[in-house]
């Protein structure tokens, strides 16, 4: 089983570099570490080709104000220099449960996070 899941790391990580398209695949939109979230952390990626776009600007003040729901729900934003604004989230199981162009509103986020069987687990066992 433990096999099973690296090899899913490993294609998971593959598949965040080439885009789960096909594309060519770049250092700049791979996920460093996967295996050391696995488990433990949701993360959120966001691939931006500049600190200074406006996507990416929007997308990190509606986090920076929803800093203690991301922290409850066990999310860590990890940021990227790619070509196009890109936001994936990854579940604690390594699976994409989201992948979009533009950013993404905290309540959207947070209902994605909640309705997940792990998360409810977590709810649950408070």
């Amino acid at each position: 089983m433990r096999m099973l899941l690296q090899s899913g790391v490993t294609w998971l990580a593959a598949c965040l570099a080439t885009g789960c398209a096909g594309g060519s695949t770049s250092p700049e939109t791979a996920l460093p570490d996967l295996p050391a979230h696995q488990w433990r952390y949701r993360v959120l990626v966001i691939d931006t080709p500049s600190r200074d776009a406006d996507a990416y600007r929007r997308q990190r003040a509606a986090l920076a104000a929803a800093s203690a729901g991301l922290e409850e729900r066990h999310v860590q934003v990890v940021t990227q220099t790619a070509q196009a604004f890109r936001v994936r989230l990854v579940g604690k199981d390594g699976g994409v449960k989201l992948d979009r162009g533009e950013p993404v509103d905290v309540p959207t986020l947070f209902a994605l996070i909640d309705a997940m069987p792990m998360r409810r687990a977590e709810m649950s066992g408070r």
